[in-house]
């Protein structure tokens, strides 16, 4: 295998970082670290609501990853962006005030943006990682010959904006998460040739975790109660607000009034006053494997996914998933893994319920399927029989595309 010189650019990186695509965007990283050399460029934000700089400018390695991170060029006020925001999404607006938009989505960053420009022929591949920010959108065209778009896109408002009409155009390659996001794209952008393949993602099959502080304190919380589990960040466009809305209603006429709720993940929302809910909060990986381990079954309950990497991981601890049948890619993983149901409302939502509530035996089975299906198709083994290919082919049109 060719070792090739691979940059990342992602609009936050780190440790401390609570997201899915980012999640992704750093384990995959560090796997082509094992082959390449990878350099991650990123922005000094954790917050992606201001964008605002956290983390020291400079240079750090990351389990083996050297990670550049460069200042935002400003904060991004929240009002102010949700106000453009109406604007843009549901009147009528020019290019300009998308490109406008845009910038202020953020995080625009100068400098990582003249780095990316000035060193471009030091790198053999680009990755970009996700459509939706400005660190994709503005850096992207400037090594459009050697880059690879990972955009994590799903059915939502601002995708159906013009400035990603050109936008899809420009990489050699988009690659998906999940056959659903593939589907989506090539709907969305019909008439452009995508090159969009589909190459999953790899997910390492869980260590036995060890004893956990952590755990123990949020086992006390839970008492000797079944519980559910929520793995993600707790937000309101995640369907956590709803998740909690139905859980709560469910309680009232369920056969379980003892059965609890635990979110694990960074709240950015204010989580209902109950006691049947139990926040966990964002915690180390060890005490989300135990979390996983001993509920009755996980929930995910986003409405936008393009790949919900928390469900592969209740399925590979043998658990099974109630998913929000509203999202594709749920229903799709739910369907194709035989590892879950679905819901689209209340009452599917209470009828799924209190069929994995009552029957052990379906939900183990459904938790097997789960797990067999995800050591079928989203290892990193799997993963490496369809990235490698791809990698070499934009790096040597890229040195074509150098010497022309």
């Amino acid at each position: 295998m060719q070792r090739l010189r691979i940059a990342y650019v992602v609009q936050r990186y780190g440790m401390e970082v609570n997201g899915g695509s980012e999640t992704h965007c750093r384990t995959l990283a560090e796997h082509l670290a094992r082959h390449h050399d990878v350099q991650v460029l990123t922005t000094r934000a954790i917050d992606y609501v201001t964008w605002k700089d956290e983390y020291p400018e400079g240079s750090v390695t990351i389990n083996d990853v050297a990670v550049h991170r460069f200042g935002v060029d400003l904060p991004r006020d929240p009002a102010q962006f949700a106000e453009i925001c109406d604007n843009i999404l549901v009147k009528s607006h020019s290019a300009s005030d998308e490109v406008r938009w845009m910038k202020m989505q953020g995080p625009y960053s100068t400098s990582l943006l003249t780095h990316l420009e000035r060193h471009r022929n030091k790198y053999d591949v680009v990755l970009f990682q996700t459509y939706l920010y400005a660190t994709t959108y503005f850096g992207l065209p400037l090594v459009k010959d050697r880059a690879i778009l990972i955009p994590t896109a799903h059915d939502e408002l601002p995708i159906y904006l013009g400035i990603f009409d050109k936008l899809f155009r420009e990489p050699r390659y988009v690659l998906c998460l999940s056959p659903e996001e593939r589907a989506f794209l090539v709907r969305r952008f019909f008439d452009v040739d995508l090159r969009a393949e589909v190459i999953g993602a790899g997910i390492e099959p869980p260590a036995e975790p060890a004893p956990d502080m952590d755990w123990q304190t949020i086992r006390a919380q839970l008492g000797s109660s079944p519980f559910i589990v929520y793995v993600g960040r707790i937000d309101e466009s995640k369907g956590c607000k709803t998740l909690a809305d139905y859980f709560v209603r469910y309680l009232e006429g369920a056969a379980h009034p003892d059965l609890k709720l635990l979110l694990i993940g960074k709240a950015v929302m204010q989580v209902p006053s109950h006691p049947n809910i139990v926040l966990g909060g964002f915690v180390p990986e060890s005490t989300k494997l135990w979390a996983i381990r001993e509920c009755r079954f996980m929930v995910a309950p986003s409405p936008y996914e393009s790949l919900c990497i928390a469900a592969l991981e209740s399925w590979l601890l043998g658990k099974p998933v109630l998913a929000n049948g509203d999202c594709a890619v749920l229903r799709g993983q739910c369907i194709r893994s035989n590892g879950g149901l679905w819901y689209t409302d209340y009452e599917e939502f209470r009828e799924a319920m209190d069929y994995l509530l009552a029957d052990g035996q379906i939900a183990r089975a459904l938790g097997t399927q789960g797990e067999a299906f995800v050591r079928a198709n989203y290892t990193w083994e799997a993963l490496d029989r369809r990235l490698p290919p791809i990698l070499a082919s934009v790096a040597a049109a890229a040195a074509g595309s150098a010497t022309a």
